[in-house]
């Protein structure tokens, strides 16, 4: 394998004017993400250019080596990792990166009475392109947890969303087009109607033709169109009024590299509301916390993040929390924003009395901005503080995305709270309540023996209560090799089939990323050598 990697490395750093990286220490910063898998790469490429990009799929498609785009590995299901060549872009200001790259600029914003639009590079990272825009006074609202590691490309292939999702939706909402490279090597710009093949206008107009007139297919898109969900392709374009380059655009958002590479998007970003507050609920019972949900969702609030007591414990372990959140029950977070923020608390605190939400303790109301910032530091902290509570014990990403229609959230909790009773197992619950989006957290004792088997069977176990509340394997987080498996249980064989029928149309030789969005292989394989081992010296839990 090293041999063949040196001597692919050796080809390509002839044809390419980027790096190509070979060595094994190299390589090790590539085959892990933030999910539970390792997966060696042969060669990992740093394109310098668009023409870098499309000789390195030219050669790909030539060998026949899969290509799998990487961002910041931030990825949570092991959709970024591969075994051929990964294709990685540098950071602004490296030796890689020559004067005239595109994937770290950030356009002019383009200023409009309501919104505005930027043009902006797949390398560019979340936070960065977020501090451009407040400084002008608006923001991105797909605001994710992972914004200081994760790059604009792979929040686009993922089909990110985060905590303001209740408000505002995903990031495909705010796409206003995109740039990517086919596996062809030509590239495409949606808001181009002379870049785009003709062959995708002949295919994708016939397979959309067929959806449309398979009145099953299309009520059940129809039934899940205004969820919070990002498994499988985004099949939901062929049900809305787009030109052709806007459903371009929006199957490519949350196809996880399988389609095409992005190379840039022009997005729109809402006007930046400094205002804001948010009030602390405590309850004893989580399905409680879950019906209160229902309620708060009738009133205008921007986000409804839950945190489980069980969580709340481990914070504790962890760090100092901030004033109103040391309380021992189950939490929930509710913020509101804009001059008329203090006016919806107070609707709030009557929309929860009039419906009897039995509470724990009384509300903290956190009125300055200072107050609600200190609070979403910690939470978008959460997952680094709570991974790791106990030598043995890791919060591993398995089942970590679900999402339920929030009617069903109550219930949902319920059933699955049997779950992890029934494997011994204690879960730490947290996330975007108000989309129906829960991070389910349990905490693996990883020198088990049977641990690849306990994955699994938990795995299965809890993506049945999650079927059977309507539910989906991926609220926001995307396809990997951890959920390939459940897709067609969720989506049902005919959707299914248009799935791979849409992965024919754009990449026929399953040159993008394969074994990511279509995938039958048990979830445990590539499973991380140091999650196999019993005796813990040497750990390293990256």
């Amino acid at each position: 394998m090293k041999q063949k990697g040196k001597l692919l490395a050796d080809k390509l750093g002839e044809l390419l004017q980027g790096k190509v990286l070979s060595e094994a220490r190299d390589l090790r910063r590539f085959n892990r993400d933030q999910s539970i898998y390792q997966i060696d790469p042969l060669v990992v490429a740093l394109p310098a250019n668009l023409t870098d990009v499309q000789r390195l799929i030219a050669f790909a498609a030539e060998e026949g080596l899969p290509i799998t785009a990487r961002g910041g590995g931030s990825g949570t299901v092991g959709s970024a990792l591969g075994s051929g060549i990964v294709m990685a872009l540098p950071e602004a200001g490296s030796a890689s990166e020559p004067n005239g790259d595109s994937w770290n600029r950030i356009g002019e914003l383009a200023v409009d009475a309501q919104s505005a639009r930027v043009s902006v590079g797949a390398g560019v990272f979340h936070n960065r392109l977020q501090s451009y825009l407040k400084a002008q006074g608006f923001f991105l609202p797909a605001d994710v947890s992972s914004a200081d590691i994760s790059r604009i490309g792979g929040n686009i292939a993922t089909k990110a969303s985060g905590p303001h999702a209740l408000k505002y939706g995903s990031i495909d909402r705010f796409i206003e087009s995109l740039e990517f490279v086919t596996d062809r090597g030509e590239l495409v710009n949606t808001a181009d109607e002379q870049t785009i093949p003709l062959r995708f206008k002949e295919q994708l107009t016939a397979l959309q033709s067929r959806v449309l007139d398979d009145e099953a297919a299309r009520t059940f898109l129809e039934s899940r169109a205004q969820r919070k969900i990002a498994s499988g392709y985004n099949l939901f374009a062929f049900i809305r009024e787009l030109n052709f380059g806007q459903l371009l655009a929006q199957l490519m958002a949350g196809s996880v590299g399988t389609l095409g590479l992005v190379m840039s998007a022009s997005l729109r970003a809402e006007i930046y509301q400094p205002e804001r507050a948010a009030v602390l609920l405590y309850f004893d019972r989580l399905a409680e916390a879950m019906r209160a949900v229902g309620v708060l969702r009738e009133v205008e609030v921007s986000a409804i993040e839950v945190i489980s007591r069980e969580t709340v414990r481990i914070l504790r372990q962890q760090t100092k929390l901030p004033t109103g959140l040391t309380v021992d029950a189950h939490l929930l977070l509710v913020e509101v924003t804009g001059p008329e923020r203090f006016v919806l608390l107070d609707q709030v605190s009557r929309d929860l009395q009039r419906n009897q939400v039995r509470m724990a303790k009384g509300q903290v109301v956190a009125r300055e901005t200072a107050q609600v910032d200190e609070i979403w530091a910690l939470r978008k902290q959460l997952l680094w503080l709570i991974r790791h509570p106990a030598p043995n014990l890791r919060a591993l990403s398995v089942v970590n995305d679900v999402g339920v229609p929030p009617e069903n959230l109550a219930a949902f909790v319920t059933e699955v709270e049997q779950v992890f009773v029934r494997q011994g197992m204690t879960a730490l619950i947290y996330g975007h309540a108000g989309s129906g989006n829960l991070h389910l957290r349990p905490l693996f004792d990883i020198h088990r023996p049977d641990l690849a088997e306990h994955i699994r069977h938990l795995a299965d176990e809890v993506y049945g209560v999650v079927f059977r509340h309507g539910g989906t394997i991926s609220a926001e987080h995307g396809m990997g090799r951890l959920r390939a498996p459940y897709l067609q249980r969720e989506w049902g064989s005919a959707l299914y089939e248009t799935m791979r029928q849409l992965k024919n149309i754009f990449d026929p030789q399953d040159l993008f990323n394969p074994g990511v969005m279509f995938n039958n292989r048990p979830i445990t394989d590539h499973l991380r050598p140091d999650f196999l081992q019993r005796n813990t010296q040497g750990e390293n839990d990256d």
